[in-house]
């Protein structure tokens, strides 16, 4: 019976030192990790990196057709917040280049701040949609919504950018015109130069 405890006691004793040991080699091998990533990250290269793959990814986002609920309901709270946001603001960006430039906007900009008044109340429920635990489900009528939303500024941008366009065609006509004028002038002026200047002998 002495033996049996001596040897719990031995096996309990190598369980806890084993279990501190880990531990401690856990702690130190983290330590080192980050502080060789702080470093790996500082540089150059691994920034343009980093910046690129970001920006593949922003645009990746931003250039997807038309999202459906299944799209949005895929990702994460977070990516559809940024995706909701992204479409917002390409909206916005295309309706005040529009109206600087004078271009038939109507109510765009209005709409524009109608959704994002929208963004802002659906970026809160994704918000608390992010504090649910794991395997509790989540409201799909809030993706679904803010599907609804991303799409709505897509349409508000295209019809900016085709306001834009329409604003900028008969200028660019005319453009066209005078520089195929300039070339027909210029070819003129050159064929008459070569008929009086004397050829060599």
């Amino acid at each position: 019976m002495t033996f049996l405890v001596h040897a719990l006691e031995f096996l309990l004793l190598v369980g806890v030192v084993t279990a501190l040991v880990a531990a401690g080699l856990f702690l130190v091998a983290r330590r080192m990790v980050r502080r060789r990533w702080r470093r790996l990250r500082r540089h150059v290269a691994t920034r343009g990196a980093l910046t690129a793959m970001s920006v593949v990814a922003a645009g990746h986002e931003r250039l997807s057709t038309r999202p459906g609920a299944a799209d949005v309901t895929r990702g994460t709270a977070a990516r559809a917040r940024r995706r909701m946001w992204a479409a917002i603001e390409d909206a916005e960006d295309a309706v005040h280049h529009a109206d600087e430039r004078d271009a038939p906007v109507a109510e765009l900009p209005r709409v524009c701040a109608s959704l994002r008044t929208l963004a802002t109340e659906m970026d809160h429920l994704l918000h608390l949609e992010r504090r649910l635990p794991l395997g509790a489900g989540r409201p799909d009528a809030v993706r679904v919504q803010v599907a609804d939303l991303i799409n709505a500024a897509h349409d508000v941008q295209v019809a900016a950018l085709r306001a834009c366009s329409d604003a900028n065609e008969p200028q660019i006509r005319s453009l066209v015109r005078q520089a195929s004028d300039e070339v027909e002038l210029v070819a003129a002026g050159l064929a008459r130069m070569r008929s009086i200047t004397p050829s060599p002998r």
